[in-house]
């Protein structure tokens, strides 16, 4: 035997496509390759990473666990043995890709799920670690899933009789079948899609479109065409700009039928046998996929069934098989076999076989059955009639005697048909198989009842630890005649049931032939060997529980275990839940009176607490032995004789302290609530402000009633708590001022209102002031009630004299003061027309006498109104009529005319302002030719412009014009900026307060270099390109045009790319240079220097064109000239001669 001899195969495991919000499936197939060899209690777990959970499985699993990493392991306890070469167990589960992460985020397409853990394990010996020398054998296989956007799947039958008809232009196909495609979407987004769906060559299409479910309309009208891929001719169905939903689900089915030849019935022959294919393509943007289905192409085809799939000895059965020809031959000589195994009984036939042979060679039952001439498009049935024996004919004991037929035995019955295609001469075949299989017994478990500790029933089926749980365990094969070979009852507890040994079982029926025996993991083993027909057993028991384990893990899983005649096991489950709950309390806390936001000396108030343990949820238990508490306050007297208990909880009494009052529960069940209630009178001395806030709790409860001599379990998690307050109205202290517009300069009264609340008394209580810091001061006056009084000034702190004890226990009581202060300063920020002062106030008082001071502290916002001037200067070029608001495009010979804006765009009066405008040195101070709402003046000696505004009312506007002209001799190039600033202004009551930095926006006067170069009118072709004509041995003159089209004066650059020819250069007809050919000229000239705005210069070139040049030789003159000056602004002219 190898040293694991258990083989696990999962067909693919790498990248395996998974849609998000969909779920894939897969198969795992588990052999035990040992040729003597006997494996028990195979057992499965997979670990699935955060975002795939279990969708299902061919059995559910057993237990769940969540793991720290957010994975999720799921288990499957004991599933079955494995014989010795027993190669065809498949346990099939299927994933599903969640939308989201666990923490909420969306898992991202082409995300890949990796470690995926799948394994499975055995035992060497039947009860696992309880069996000495047990080895556990361990098998495992890595995954990966591949989360993708959309999937489309095609499938059709296996086997397919050809007969599309005989030709393209005729609908006399026979034998139709259909195809049928799925496609599905992701949960997140809709996704476009182009669908094709290929069918090979051989295969006809014939429309009955149905398509359903949730894009269906999308796929009523496929463009059909035929198509060349790789020098083979398909059928296309295409789908373009399909938007599949989320979540979609859509399904397509079509009609086909398959041709005799291939090229739509013209071409080679498709023989029997043939695998043709159909495929399906979607595509999108940034994915694609494709999957395919492949089929055979036959002229005859044979099937057969059985009557009944799961049987019981001497039953009655009927096997049929049928055999269907295609459309394009007859078919002769036809031979059907059909073999029935050991164990079953041929009784007759529909149709006389010509042979029936029974021998212990073959084991069963060869019938033949020959038919001369089958005729293209028939189908012929024949029926067997066979019964199911008690024993088999030809498999023995050890001692000779015939095996009985038992539970899980199978019976294969398989026919094979040849045939002879009449026309043709080619022999066809095909085989086909059913079968089936002895019932097995049922079991079912159950939980009966629950007991507390003590063996009393519990009224409730919640089970609490240290609770006993009652269960039976039926086993039913009453309606059964066939023997059960080797049967095994085992029960599967969770770890929280326990111990689970030396239990005392009480049986009924049938009884099992060995004592219980511990099996792993955690279970009890119970052995009846071979069981009779028409047998049951019932076994009744009690366990104990122990612990809480969680819900995912509590499954106690009954299982039977059998194997039948060739050594084979079987197995099946019956789960519950063993539903282990905790109490669900819930506590909560109320009081009333008069007003429990107001309370007053000597008020009486109640208070209600009440704790509940719910029975909503169906997992909640008894709670026992635990404390209510709730606190007091010393605000208040507790009325002894007010304290009452109600409810259907047992409690055994209650106490109170100075500081508590204790209710001792002796039991709360589900759907049990105590209430607690009980007076208080308010102290005599409340004082205004307090806040009596008191709180509820619960201890702990106990999951049995507490007993020393015992374990004992005790619940965590379960304290509550549940708070209520009351509370005394607080002093209300408010300010306010006599006017809602102010100004630096202006006075100001400030009235603050102190109320003590009725019902309280206070201590101790003061006011005070605080002024604004350097913006506010106290102007001597200050009043309380209207009578004259002197409060004690610190700086900007004003403290009124104390007022002692404020008791207004009987009558509310006010007090009303009164300061005249003045607001001397303020701050203000630029373009600003308001800003706010923060005064604030203060109560001093205590709530007991001699206790310690509580505060009551506000603020007072006061909004202080600025003037504010804004301002806006503009430029008009006088000669060109153009007006610039922000850069100035200005030449030597410009006339500028400036205009400044101003406006007062505050709440208040603007006085003595003055406004300067700094004139550049560049500039020609000319005129002041406008103002309004001020006066102008230009100071020669400082160069500025001095603008004076006596009085700016609110929302008034003023303006002042003035001339500059720049100075001759400025270059290109020059910028000069220009900007007012309000230099200082007033309000109309505060002759000290100077504001001032306000400024307009920045105008920008720039003198721009500028370059022209043009060609000869005379040979121009465009601005910069002119042609001119020479004759050989003629001299060429090229004239280009100058000037300087920039602001001020510049100096340029002149440049000649080389040239073939040699020639002469003139500036103005003087002579600058002879070049020669092929040379590059550039040069600064003198010529070319300080250059002011408008200066014209002629630039010559002349040359002598040869008398042998070649026949279609060309002279390109490209001359440049560029401005010195930033950004070297420049132009060229290509003057062309193609002599």
């Amino acid at each position: 035997m190898p040293s694991n001899p258990i083989v696990m195969i999962i067909n693919n495991t790498e990248n395996v496509p998974i849609i998000v919000g969909g779920t894939s499936s897969f198969n795992i197939n588990i052999q035990n390759t040992s040729t003597d060899t006997r494996f028990y209690n195979l057992s499965l777990s997979l670990t699935l990473p955060n975002g795939l959970t279990l969708s299902s499985s061919t059995i559910a699993q057993t237990s769940t666990v969540s793991n720290s990493d957010n994975s999720t392991s799921y288990y499957w306890t004991n599933l079955k043995d494995l014989a010795p070469l027993e190669i065809n167990y498949n346990f099939n589960i299927t994933v599903k890709c969640n939308s989201t992460f666990k923490n909420g985020s969306s898992i991202p397409f082409g995300y890949t799920f990796s470690n995926i853990n799948v394994q499975c394990q055995v035992d060497t010996m039947p009860r696992g670690i309880y069996d000495a020398g047990n080895q556990q054998l361990t098998t495992q296989t890595l995954m990966s899933f591949l989360s993708t956007i959309f999937n489309g799947i095609i499938t059709t039958s296996g086997k397919v009789l050809k007969g599309a008809g005989t030709s393209i232009s005729l609908n006399d196909y026979t034998q139709v079948n259909t195809a049928t495609c799925q496609f599905f979407n992701n949960s997140l987004l809709t996704s476009s899609v182009n669908i094709s769906i290929l069918l090979d060559d051989g295969i006809r299409y014939l429309s009955g479109i149905i398509a359903t479910g949730t894009d269906a309309s999308q796929f009523n009208s496929p463009i059909v065409n035929t198509v060349v891929i790789n020098n083979k001719q398909y059928t296309q169905l295409y789908y373009g700009g399909i938007t599949l939903s989320t979540n979609s689900n859509t399904t397509l089915k079509f009609n086909y039928a398959v041709w005799n030849q291939y090229n739509n019935n013209q071409g080679n022959f498709i023989t029997h046998g043939t695998k043709l294919n159909m495929s399906v393509n979607m595509s999108s943007s940034s994915y694609s996929l494709n999957n395919s289905f492949t089929f055979s192409a036959m002229d005859l085809i044979i099937s057969t069934s059985v009557s009944k799939s799961l049987v019981d000895v001497q039953n009655n059965l009927t096997f049929s098989y049928n055999y269907k020809v295609g459309q394009y031959y007859d078919i002769k000589n036809i031979i059907v076999y059909y073999y029935l195994p050991d164990g079953i009984y041929y009784l007759s036939s529909s149709y006389a076989p010509s042979s029936v042979i029974n021998n212990s060679t073959i084991q069963g039952y060869y019938i033949t059955y020959n038919f001369p001439l089958a005729l293209r498009n028939s189908v012929t049935t024949v029926n067997i009639s066979a019964k199911v024996n008690s024993y088999y004919q030809y498999k023995f004991d050890s001692t000779l005697n015939q095996l009985p037929v038992v539970s899980f035995d199978s019976f294969n019955a398989t026919t094979n048909i040849t045939g002879t295609t009449v026309s043709q001469l080619n022999v066809v075949t095909d085989s086909s198989n059913t079968s089936c299989s002895i019932n097995i017994g049922s079991i079912q478990k159950q939980f009966i009842k629950a007991y507390y500790r003590d063996g009393t029933p519990k009224t409730i089926n919640t089970l609490a630890p240290f609770d006993f749980a009652q269960y039976t365990l039926t086993y039913t094969a009453t309606n059964l005649n066939a023997m059960q070979k080797q049967i095994y009852i085992d029960d599967f507890f969770p770890l929280s049931a326990d111990p689970i040994n030396n239990l005392n079982y009480i049986y009924t029926g049938y009884q099992p032939i060995a004592s219980p025996q511990l099996i792993s993991p955690h279970g009890v083993d119970f052995y009846y060997g071979d069981i009779p027909g028409k047998s049951s057993s019932i076994i009744d028991f009690k366990v104990p529980i122990n612990s809480l384990g969680a819900p995912s893990q509590n499954i106690n899983l009954m299982k039977l275990r059998g194997i039948n005649t060739l050594g084979f096991s079987y197995s099946s489950r019956s789960q519950v839940l063993i539903n282990i709950g905790t109490p669900n309390l819930q506590l909560t806390k109320s009081v009333s009176g008069p007003n429990t936001s107001s309370i007053k000396a000597g008020e009486i108030y109640s208070y209600t607490v009440k704790i509940t343990n719910t029975n909503t949820l169906g997992t909640e238990t008894d709670a026992f032995n635990f404390t209510l508490t709730d606190t007091l306050s010393s605000w208040f007297t507790l009325n002894p004789n007010s304290i009452n208990v109600s409810g259907s909880g047992i409690y055994s009494s209650y106490q109170f302290d100075n500081n508590n009052v204790y209710l001792y529960i002796n039991k709360l069940s589900p759907g049990q609530s105590l209430t607690l209630t009980y007076n208080v009178t308010i102290s005599s001395v409340i004082a205004p402000g307090v806040n009596i806030s008191t709180t509820a709790t619960n201890t702990n409860p106990y999951s049995q009633i507490y007993n020393s001599s015992l374990n004992n379990f005790q619940y965590t998690g379960l304290i509550k708590s549940a708070s209520t307050t009351i509370s005394s109205s607080s002093i209300t202290l408010t300010k306010t001022t006599n006017n809602d517009v102010f100004k630096v300069g202006s006075p100001v009264i400030y009235t603050i209102t102190l109320t003590i609340p009725l019902g309280t008394i206070a201590y101790n209580v003061s006011v005070r002031d605080t002024l604004s810091n350097g913006n506010q001061i106290y102007n001597g006056s200050a009043f309380r009630n209207g009578i004259s009084i002197t409060p004690s000034v610190s700086s900007n702190v004003i403290n009124f004299p104390s007022e002692g004890t404020i008791d207004a226990r009987t009558s509310q009581q006010t007090i009303v003061y009164t300061l005249y202060c003045k607001i001397n300063n303020g701050s203000k920020s630029i373009n600003a027309t308001t800003s706010t002062q923060n005064n604030s106030y203060q109560c001093f008082y205590s709530q007991i006498s001699g206790g310690n001071i509580s505060t009551i502290s506000k603020s007072l916002s006061v909004t202080i109104n600025h003037p504010n001037i804004l301002m806006n200067l503009t430029c008009t070029d006088k000669t060109l009529s153009i007006v610039y608001n922000q850069t100035v495009t200005a030449s030597i010979s410009s006339v500028l005319q400036f205009k400044l804006s101003f406006q007062n765009n505050s709440a208040i009066d603007l006085v003595n302002g003055t406004i300067q405008i700094p004139i550049n040195s560049n500039f020609t101070f000319s005129s002041i030719d406008t103002t309004t709402q001020c006066t102008g003046s230009y100071n020669s000696s400082t160069n500025k412009i001095i603008i004076l505004i006596n009085t700016l009312p609110p929302s008034t506007s003023g303006v002042i014009i003035f001339t500059l002209l720049p100075k001759s001799n400025l270059t290109s190039g020059t910028s000069i900026t220009t900007v007012a600033t309000a230099t200082s202004y007033y309000n109309n009551i505060s002759l000290t307060k100077i504001y001032s930095g306000e400024t307009s926006n920045t105008l920008t006067t720039i003198f721009s270099p500028g370059t022209s170069l043009l060609p000869n009118p005379l040979t121009k072709i465009n601005d910069s390109t002119s042609f001119i004509v020479t004759q050989p041995g003629n001299t060429a003159t090229i004239i280009n045009y100058f000037n300087n089209t920039g602001g001020g004066y510049d100096s340029y650059t002149l440049s000649i790319q080389p040239v073939a020819l040699a020639y002469s250069l003139y500036i103005d007809n003087s002579k600058i240079i002879d070049v020669p050919a092929n040379t590059s000229y550039t040069a600064n000239l003198d010529v070319m220097k300080n250059l002011s705005p408008n200066t014209s210069k002629t630039i010559t070139i002349t040359s002598v064109i040869p008398l042998n040049q070649p026949l279609g030789s060309r002279y390109d003159f490209i001359v440049t000239t560029t401005s010195l000056t930033n950004p070297y602004p420049s132009k060229t002219v290509l003057n062309i001669d193609p002599s």
